[in-house]
């Protein structure tokens, strides 16, 4: 599991943006919640490094929006691109055009959140959806230019994806979409967020660390039930492999 995430650095690394986001806090909440924003995005991304099936439970696009609409869109932007980069340092099998498709959407989608907004009139679940239908239009207008060999894996996984992307972005926004908008634009009055995302990012850490288990579980259940089991070893990342360019 070594070869797959590179822990000791992002052990070092998530230490430090947790101190420098609590040290920096007096000076800018906004950007103190940013840095922290960034580290949860950034371990909700790990295990499915490990296991491609958590490759879902990514909190990025939920947060780009979430920062655009607050913020403005270039930090949004700018927010989904320094994950990804991220998300490919630490996690260094991750598929490289993905992370290249995954930036320049997130970051169109990001700068087109402000936009979004003056048609929808705020932050609500039609707004998210838009950003969301921007971000895939983007995405997918760059497989079919440059990865036309890919369009058959992206198209069989396009339903889960636009459940999990659509439909769980949405329990979020409804769930805690005012409370993040108070901690991105009002800032905080006590210590307790940091505890709560330091909870979040430590789930995230325990998932991680046992994702091989409980993902090799779960897609044995899966095929228990009728689905097809991936063989033994084969990594999303290979399926994505499989794909001649074109």
């Amino acid at each position: 599991m070594e070869d797959l995430v590179l822990w000791k650095p992002l052990y070092y690394t998530s230490i430090g943006l947790f101190i420098i986001s609590i040290v920096s806090f007096p000076f800018s909440s906004t950007w103190s919640i940013i840095i922290v924003l960034f580290l949860v995005s950034l371990w909700s991304r790990i295990p499915g490094f490990i296991h491609f099936i958590f490759n879902q439970l990514s909190l990025n696009d939920f947060f780009i929006f979430i920062i655009s609409a607050h913020v403005n869109g270039l930090i949004g932007g700018l927010f989904g691109v320094s994950t990804m980069l991220a998300g490919q340092f630490f996690g260094p099998n991750t598929w490289p055009p993905y992370t290249f498709r995954s930036c320049v959407s997130y970051f169109v989608g990001g700068l087109s959140v402000p936009l979004i907004l003056n048609f929808t009139g705020g932050v609500n679940i039609a707004a998210l959806f838009a950003f969301e239908g921007v971000s895939y239009a983007i995405y997918y207008l760059l497989v079919i230019l440059f990865w036309r060999g890919e369009i058959g894996l992206e198209i069989a996984i396009l339903p889960v994806v636009i459940f999990f992307d659509f439909f769980l972005n949405s329990i979020w926004l409804k769930s805690f979409g005012v409370f993040l908008d108070k901690l991105v634009t009002g800032g905080i009055s006590s210590g307790w967020p940091f505890l709560i995302f330091a909870g979040i990012i430590l789930g995230f850490i325990l998932l991680a660390k046992n994702s091989k288990k409980v993902g090799d579980f779960l897609e044995s259940l899966w095929s228990r039930i009728g689905g097809e089991k991936k063989k033994s070893g084969e990594t999303f990342t290979e399926e994505l492999n499989k794909g001649e360019e074109f």
